[in-house]
């Protein structure tokens, strides 16, 4: 019989897989954060917007004379300055905020700046004031949904001759004083009422006229502030106003003018204002000359000495 055939030989094995590598060590933890210090507040500054911000005393009317006030515990965020006015001098040696060692005065606060201590300290001295500031440090609660507006006003009339412009709201005669960077006349229309929620500010040197014709109209701070805040050699002009219910907690319940140009109030009625302290109409001091001219003032006061 034939030879049988040969078995075939087995495959070749394969080698096995090496063992998979260890994973890599994982990083330690990182250590705990000491817990923040909370917020302190000493003297007459108060916290405000559930904590995340803090305003000068009497704000947002005028702080007071010979005032200190420490904030301690401020996370380390950059600050928002939503107001600051207080006395400006060139080193800031009278009334100042101090952040970081750095001071500020004037009308330029400690936007963006992170305090590294978490410490804000404020003084005011014997003399001048101002308006005060609001610093925040945190995301603020959203504000209530607005009031919804009144209906626009009628066209306004012609402008009588000499004016620049014509205001029919207290947002807009706000912003044109505010951002006018040369003097300026504004028309104010008959019959308008003009609610004034804080004073405006007049801080450069321009000569600025407000006025209306035939029955005037009205600005009204409401019990609240004062109309007006001179400074920087800013000069004022009311004719033909009426001019009530302003009302300050320190000086001048209508027009404060500290460092400012001339004050005048001209053909104008003045009632129901006040200050605490003194200047129940005006209150001028290192400014220019005060006139009243054929103005009318009833029931206004001041707590210690009517200037004018």
């Amino acid at each position: 019989p034939p030879p049988s055939a040969s078995p075939s030989p087995p495959p070749p094995s394969t080698p096995p897989l090496p063992p998979p590598s260890p994973p890599p060590p994982l990083s330690p933890p990182l250590p705990p954060q000491p817990p923040r210090a909370p917020l302190q507040l000493t003297g007459p500054c108060s916290l405000t917007d559930g904590g995340s911000c803090a305003v000068s005393p009497n704000y947002p009317n005028s702080y007071d004379r010979n005032e200190a006030c420490t904030i301690s515990g401020v996370p380390p965020v950059g600050l928002e300055t939503v107001a600051f006015e207080v006395q400006d001098e060139m080193s800031c040696r009278y009334d100042y905020l101090t952040v970081n060692g750095v001071k500020y005065c004037g009308t330029s606060g400690p936007q963006g700046v992170v305090p590294e201590d978490g410490v804000i300290e404020r003084k005011s001295d014997e003399s001048d004031v101002g308006s005060g500031w609001k610093i925040c440090w945190a995301i603020r609660p959203p504000s209530p949904p607005p009031t919804p507006r009144s209906p626009p006003p009628p066209p306004l009339p012609p402008l009588s001759p000499g004016f620049d412009v014509a205001a029919a709201s207290e947002d807009k005669l706000r912003s044109l004083i505010t951002e006018a960077a040369a003097n300026i006349s504004i028309y104010l229309p008959p019959g308008a009422h003009f609610k004034l929620f804080s004073q405006i500010s007049c801080t450069s040197t321009i000569k600025v006229t407000v006025a209306s014709s035939g029955e005037g109209s009205t600005l009204d701070g409401q019990g609240e502030t004062r109309l007006f805040y001179l400074s920087g050699g800013c000069s004022l002009t009311l004719r033909g106003l009426i001019l009530v219910n302003g009302k300050a907690l320190s000086l001048g319940g209508g027009v404060v003018s500290a460092t400012g140009g001339d004050v005048e109030i001209i053909d104008s009625t003045v009632k129901d204002c006040s200050a605490g302290q003194n200047g129940g109409v005006i209150s001028a001091f290192r400014s220019g000359a005060v006139s009243l001219i054929g103005s009318t003032v009833t029931d206004c006061s001041a707590g210690i000495v009517t200037d004018c």
